[in-house]
Order: C-alpha cells, then structure tokens, then sequence
C-alpha cells in the first residue's frame, strides 16, 4: 500500500528524486514521469504541485539555488572568523557546484532557452555578495564573487574533461581559482600585503 504523505511531504520527494535524477542523469532526465515514478506518485499529483515540468524545474534550481548559496556563504563566513583557508572555500565551492549538478542545470536552461528559470540562481549569488559584504569593506567581493561562480559553473560542467587534456590534475583548478580571486581583492597570498593592486 503506498504511504499516505501530505502535500509538502511529496512536494519535498519530489524535489529530492530530481536532484538525485540531475546527478545520476542529466536534466532531460527530470520529467513529471520519471519523478513520479520514483516517489511512487501519478503524473496528475506532480501537475498538482507544480503545474508543469517547467514549475518542476523552477522549483528545483530554486531549492539547489538556496542550499549552495547558504553552502558558500557558510564557508565564506569560516574564511573571514580565520577558521580555513581561501583555497578551502573554493574547494568546497566547486564541490557543491559538482555534486548538486548545478553546471548541468544552468546549461539546460540557457540551451533551452528559459532563462528566467535562473532566476533563483541569480537571486542567490546576489544573495551571498550581500551577507558577505560587511559595512566599510571596499573590497571588489563582488568581483571575486562573480570570477568564482563562473569558474566554479565550468568546472561543474567540463573541469575533469579539460584537466585531462591539458594534462594537469582536476585539482589545479582550485589554485587557478585561489589566484585570480586573490588578484581581484588584492590580497597577496602570503599575507603581507593587502589593499588595491598597485598600491
């Protein structure tokens, strides 16, 4: 007999088996079908919640959208107290980027042509600039914000693949990304000099 959930319950299956579909297979995986079939629920409870595939995707690079942007934050917030290191964050950055198929996701509806679905995604990293940013810093973070998320996306999408062929370890990204954020906000990586390039 199938369990009996209320509707924010099978909301949340629902979000939860299309994340693991996006992982496992892509995007054009994450149809109303496939979805319902894997929480055990019809094509009609799926519309119901979500009014259409679209809504279904909407909803998930939102839910996605707020978990890693909370991720980064989080991370960024540990960076600035003194407790890890860049390099840590921008591991952890790429990693939630990697594991959450957001590359894929951002790619499917550029392709597609939706891109008010990256509205959630938009609003978040606008987000994470905001609660990062503390009064009185004139630093570029959103610079640096801006470089790190779009070297993250890529690297989400092809970094093992362009690893490969420029015969280099996937980890080297990190340190490219450790680099050119250091770059933007003008801190030099021994510690010693901080301010505006070319102060």
């Amino acid at each position: 007999m199938r369990k009996r959930m209320t509707p924010e319950e099978s909301r949340a299956a629902a979000l939860a088996a299309a994340r693991a579909l996006l992982v496992e297979e892509g995007m054009s995986a994450i149809t109303l079908k496939s979805v319902g079939a894997r929480i055990g629920r019809t094509h009609a409870n799926l519309l119901h919640h979500f009014g259409s595939v679209d809504g279904l995707h909407g909803a998930l690079a939102d839910e996605i959208a707020r978990d890693v942007a909370a991720s980064i934050t989080g991370s960024i917030g540990q960076y600035r107290l003194g407790k890890t290191k860049l390099r840590r964050v921008v591991e952890e950055m790429f990693l939630a980027f990697r594991e959450q198929g957001i590359g894929q996701l951002i790619a499917w509806v550029v392709l597609s042509g939706r891109r008010d679905a990256l509205e959630p995604i938009e609003s978040a990293v606008a987000q994470v600039v905001k609660d990062i940013t503390a009064d009185g810093d004139d630093r570029p973070l959103d610079r640096a914000t801006l470089g790190l998320v779009l070297l993250a996306v890529g690297d989400s999408l092809v970094g093992h693949e362009m690893a490969r062929a420029t015969d280099l370890e996937h980890e080297a990204s990190y340190d490219i990304a450790v680099r050119q954020v250091l770059a933007v906000l003008g801190e030099y990586q021994n510690g010693v000099t901080k301010g505006r390039p070319g102060r």
